[in-house]
């Protein structure tokens, strides 16, 4: 009998690996975590930030999640806006997982690699500074209805530098 209940738990421990399925979030870009849960001045934020050496204009922001996703693209601005430009003007891309939580990417520059499509690490942009910014950067955040998850990338931190495609955290 003991023989047997062992097999059984020993079995059972390996559903939970196949229960639910994470994605990778890498860098859109080379660059440095400038925020993450908290702006330097102390309010919330619960996102990460990630600006390039670079700057504005950077070639090739790229989707965050590793993996065939289907992305929507919404652009509010055309032009080169480096610093800002009000807020609700950010271009936006977007991926809904089955969970109903969003993967959404700001502030990137409008170009011919900004539209909807289902890509693994597509283009959609390059470094901008659309809606309400103080600089050039990407802005990565994870949410269901109105609430930002911040657990999604618990080992990141503001200074940390990240080469393209390197771990931001996992969604899904």
């Amino acid at each position: 009998m003991r023989k047997t209940m062992k097999t059984v738990l020993a079995s059972l421990a390996l559903i939970p690996a196949v229960a639910s399925a994470a994605y990778r979030v890498g860098s859109p870009f080379p660059g440095d975590v400038t925020a993450t849960t908290y702006y330097s001045s102390g309010s919330f934020h619960g996102a990460v930030d990630i600006s390039s050496r670079n700057a504005c204009g950077y070639w090739g922001v790229e989707t965050g999640v590793v993996g065939s996703m289907s992305w929507n693209v919404t652009i509010r601005t055309t032009g080169v806006v480096c610093y800002g430009n009000g807020s609700g003007n950010q271009n936006e891309v977007k991926h809904t997982f089955a969970n109903g939580y969003t993967l959404r990417q700001w502030h990137f520059l409008k170009e011919p690699t900004s539209y909807d499509r289902t890509c693994d690490r597509c283009q959609i942009g390059d470094e901008g500074g659309t809606g309400n910014v103080t600089g050039p950067h990407t802005h990565m955040q994870y949410d269901k209805s109105g609430t930002n998850s911040t657990s999604w990338y618990s080992g990141t931190t503001k200074g940390e530098f990240l080469d393209r495609g390197e771990t931001v955290g996992y969604v899904g």
